[in-house]
């Protein structure tokens, strides 16, 4: 019994005092899209959208998107904006101002990433948007080109992924200018979050059963 009681708290003391256990986690994690289906685009006509929830005070740290080239090219930018759950369906994209806009380039097939300072001061439903319009639209290179949009992958099921968006939402030709939810489609999205430092209590347990257990190892030696 003595060595059972030794072992869990040796095992509890690794667990604990592992350098991983603080690690960044996921606010939003929709997983990498892996449908053969098609992708949809995010072009200055279509911007695409996820729901998510967070906790006021924690700290976002990046935002990501899964996008590939389409017809665009390396450099094109794009904006990451987040807006409060509140008049965010149903109402003029321009009625629901962010609370939080960054910039994202587009860097290479895959994961798009770009780091952030955010941190809520409201705790509830927000929305990541991706969107592409005139004011961050860039000329690529001498040829004059201007950004034609990005390609968004598609999931295969909105529910994929370690912290699934809640839901999707869309907005395009035939939205009258509003974001809504029918007929989006699922596509690649991440938000991070520092990692949260744990308790001083937690650490002294930790370290406390890591001794007995030494103490007693030695005992019995």
């Amino acid at each position: 019994m003595k060595l059972h009681i030794t072992s869990i708290g040796a095992a509890l003391a690794a667990v604990m005092l592992s350098p991983g256990i603080a690690n960044a986690s996921f606010v939003l994690d929709t997983g990498t899209p892996t449908s053969t289906s098609g992708p949809t685009t995010l072009s200055a006509s279509q911007w695409l959208a996820g729901e998510f929830s967070v906790t006021a005070g924690e700290d976002i740290t990046s935002l990501s998107a899964y996008l590939t080239q389409g017809a665009g090219q390396v450099g094109d930018t794009f904006s990451f904006d987040i807006y409060s759950n509140s008049g965010f369906i149903g109402n003029r994209s321009y009625a629901s101002s962010e609370v939080y806009s960054a910039s994202g380039t587009f860097t290479a097939n895959g994961w798009n990433t770009t780091a952030v300072n955010w941190v809520p001061t409201s705790t509830g439903n927000y929305w990541l948007a991706l969107q592409l319009t005139a004011s961050n639209t860039n000329i690529n290179g001498s040829s004059g080109r201007a950004e034609q949009g990005l390609d968004a992958p598609v999931e295969t099921s909105a529910t994929t992924g370690t912290v699934p968006a809640l839901q999707f939402a869309y907005l395009g030709s035939g939205t009258l200018g509003q974001y809504t939810t029918q007929g989006a489609l699922p596509i690649g999205l991440e938000i991070n979050a520092a990692p949260v430092p744990l308790p001083a209590a937690v650490w002294l347990l930790g370290s406390a059963a890591a001794g007995l257990g030494a103490m007693r190892r030695r005992k019995a030696a």
